[in-house]
């Protein structure tokens, strides 16, 4: 079996606010319901769970969700072009997000943000 991610789970404190967050961003929910909405993103799945649900499945192996706010990842989005990596910051920050703005360092053009519930993006093109 090849090495693959296949689905990225978010805790999240109020789905309906991800959703619309999410929605802003330009995604469209493949499947939701009252506890979970998940999105195909170019084949791998980005779903958001209810924090407490989320829960019953990191206390099986003896953690617990992380506070809103703490980050332990970091997502990145490989974008096409700088242009992109503004465009898609700019939606971000009208949807609500904390932005970091884009920078360039040693020819990657990159820009932090965080959805409603603090999980850290970064949106990046490498030049090189």
């Amino acid at each position: 079996m090849p090495a693959a991610i296949s689905c990225v789970t978010f805790p999240v404190d109020d789905l309906q606010k991800s959703i619309a967050f999410y929605s802003q961003l330009g995604l469209t929910p493949e499947e939701q319901d009252e506890e979970h909405a998940s999105y195909d993103v170019d084949g791998v799945y980005l779903v958001l769970l209810e924090r407490s649900e989320f829960g019953t499945y990191v206390e099986k192996v003896g953690h617990r969700p992380a506070a809103r706010g703490a980050a332990e990842t970091i997502i990145s989005y490989f974008a096409e072009s700088r242009g992109d990596v503004d465009a898609l910051m700019a939606k971000a920050k009208g949807a609500g997000a904390s932005v970091s703005a884009a920078s360039d360092d040693d020819g990657v053009y990159s820009g932090y943000f965080t959805d409603p519930d603090g999980h850290t993006w970064e949106v990046l093109f490498d030049s090189e």
